[in-house]
């Protein structure tokens, strides 16, 4: 009995390191800092442009991106593009994008922005800014990376190009939770 738990450790070490050592190189190749106590998200509910109201928690079990963004904000609208791509690259797999509006005001602004450029990711509406103070964001555009524990791993502050290579990579290893299957191995 004991043989087979030191060959499960050893087999899960000698999985889970390269995959570790590969993520946290990524992060920092896409210039995410990664949040090391995997704090658990706070939970939020909010209306949406082009969904229903969205509540964080209900979608525990899917990678989550996070992004805060604001119409009147340039580098928020450079980013939206390469967040198109990633949407429509993940769309079939656990995996959720949520724009978050901090727009205050009406929501027409937003509405009108999303229709023009036909964005297809989920655009939610925070006006008074709410979801801002329980990230701790003081900064757009920021965005947020949830696990599928919905323990946030990490965040960026600035625009990004997220259909970058080295970002499916990293989407990918979190989706793919390599330790996780390791251990499933065992059963």
């Amino acid at each position: 009995m004991r043989e087979k738990f030191i060959i499960l450790i050893a087999i899960l070490l000698l999985f889970s390191l390269p995959a570790f050592s590969q993520e946290r190189g990524l992060y920092s190749k896409i210039g995410i800092q990664s949040v090391r106590d995997n704090i658990k998200t706070p939970d939020f509910c909010l209306d949406g442009v082009n969904v229903k109201k969205v509540q964080l928690r209900a979608l525990k079990g899917n990678v989550i991106l996070l992004n805060f963004w604001a119409t009147w904000c340039g580098p928020c609208k450079e980013e939206m593009p390469s967040m198109e791509a990633l949407y429509q690259h993940y769309r079939e797999r656990d995996f959720v994008l949520l724009a978050i509006s901090v727009d205050d005001g009406s929501p027409e602004p937003t509405k009108n922005f999303i229709q023009k450029h036909r964005y297809r990711f989920p655009v939610l509406l925070d006006p008074a800014g709410k979801t801002l103070d329980l990230f701790e964001i003081d900064r757009i555009p920021a965005t947020v990376i949830i696990d599928k524990k919905g323990r946030m791993i990490g965040r960026a502050i600035g625009p990004r190009d997220w259909s970058k290579p080295e970002v499916f990579s990293l989407i990918d290893q979190i989706l793919d939770d390599i330790p996780k299957k390791v251990l499933s191995l065992k059963n």
